[in-house]
């Protein structure tokens, strides 16, 4: 295997079309065909079409009219109790979202369905990121398979079964939902794709969308906190400044990616720019974490949590957390934000730092009789609990 730790050589190995993906390789099974498995033209006829799910005016209005209802209702009792645990409270948020934009039906809006499609998708995200567990691969795998069963039967099909009706009924395209599901299914016969394929895509969009960006927001307020206890600055002053909150958000997902080490595969023998020769058939692990900590880019305090750090041109705050080139994470502004790009675009957030500093308005605070943990069952450096309290009354 050739691991590549710099920044350049991260960025430039994203970039090569020689390299296909490979990350989920171990958990095949439920992650063939899917967007994120695609390589060359497949790859790109898929993104462009999803692209289309993912623009400035998608997200400005998921940040004013759906992310901040989602963030009350779901934390909403636990403030009220006093007590939580950020990391299901962060992911049942994200993944409230990532429903919506899968294009998943959730008929019954109890808590009792939601917390069935949660569990649901806990087990897919622990099958299809196999190969980072610590514990029996084959029965994840196992538990995997029967989850995408469950979720098959009791979510998918009637979701699939609804579409294929409001598409069959509705002549103007625009007024169906703006979903993946519905996107796959327009153009299902043009991209030849199997119902399986479908199944496999659509279940893909909740759960990683909820797990990778709730270990974000996670990480961040981990940062938060100990940048308050610090006493280097004032609560008050990343509520009222949500421009600032998003520089911590993005500073930690530079030193904290969802994915730690990017794996690929060598269909043909390359040389990168730097002169690093890889042959053909060989694994590459792209070391995303370390590239993010290159002293060359980030400076002599690369690997310390600085928010006010000055960047070079053409580097993102949160460097390659979220890749790079083609395979770049689609919802990567959706969770962190997008700059404007004139004086008449408003200044997008993103979910993380919503959802932060919604924390913060509230006064959330580690709690100090239950101190947080990692997680043990996987080899990714995640916490498994953060139990924060809030004040009641």
């Amino acid at each position: 295997m050739i691991a590549l730790t710099t920044y350049e050589d991260a960025r430039d190995a994203f970039r090569r079309r020689e390299l296909r993906q490979a990350l989920y390789d171990d958990g095949v099974e439920l992650m063939a065909d899917v967007i994120v498995n695609l390589h060359g033209e497949p790859h790109l006829d898929r993104r462009r079409l999803e692209n289309r799910l993912f623009r400035r005016d998608t997200f400005a209005w998921y940040e004013a009219e759906r992310i901040p209802p989602i963030i009350e209702r779901v934390i909403g009792p636990n403030v009220r109790s006093g007590h939580g645990d950020l990391l299901p409270m962060a992911r049942r948020v994200m993944m409230s979202l990532s429903v919506d934009v899968a294009g998943v039906d959730l008929p019954d809006g109890s808590e009792e369905e939601f917390d069935t499609f949660y569990e649901l998708m806990d087990r897919l995200a622990k099958a299809s990121t196999v190969a980072h567990a610590t514990g029996d691969r084959d029965a994840i795998r196992a538990r995997g398979r029967a989850a995408l069963r469950e979720f098959e039967e009791r979510f998918f099909a009637p979701s699939l079964e609804r579409r294929r009706r409001l598409i069959a009924a509705t002549h103007d395209p625009s007024e169906l939902p703006r979903d993946v599901l519905t996107t796959l299914l327009v153009n299902a016969e043009r991209l030849e794709l199997a119902d399986d394929v479908v199944l496999r895509e659509v279940a893909y969009f909740p759960w990683v969308g909820s797990h990778s960006t709730s270990g974000q927001l996670v990480h961040a307020m981990h940062h938060i906190f100990r940048w308050l206890e610090d006493g280097r600055g004032r609560r008050e002053s990343l509520v009222s400044e949500p421009d600032l909150l998003q520089r911590f958000v993005h500073e930690s997902m530079r030193l904290h990616p969802a994915s730690p080490v990017a794996m690929r595969r060598s269909l043909e023998a390359l040389n990168l720019r730097s002169g690093v020769e890889i042959p053909a058939d060989e694994s590459v692990a792209i070391g995303v974490e370390a590239a993010n900590r290159d002293e060359s880019v980030f400076g002599e305090d690369a690997t310390e949590f600085n928010p006010m750090r000055a960047l070079p041109d053409g580097v993102s705050p949160w460097g390659l957390s979220f890749g790079h080139g083609a395979h770049a994470c689609l919802g990567q502004e959706l969770a962190g934000g997008l700059e404007p790009e004139d004086a008449h675009q408003h200044h997008l957030l993103g979910a993380v730092t919503l959802m932060a500093g919604r924390l913060l308005e509230l006064g959330a605070e580690p709690d100090p009789a239950h101190p947080a943990s990692l997680d043990s069952a996987t080899t990714r450096v995640a916490w498994g609990s953060y139990p924060v309290i809030f004040p009641v009354g």
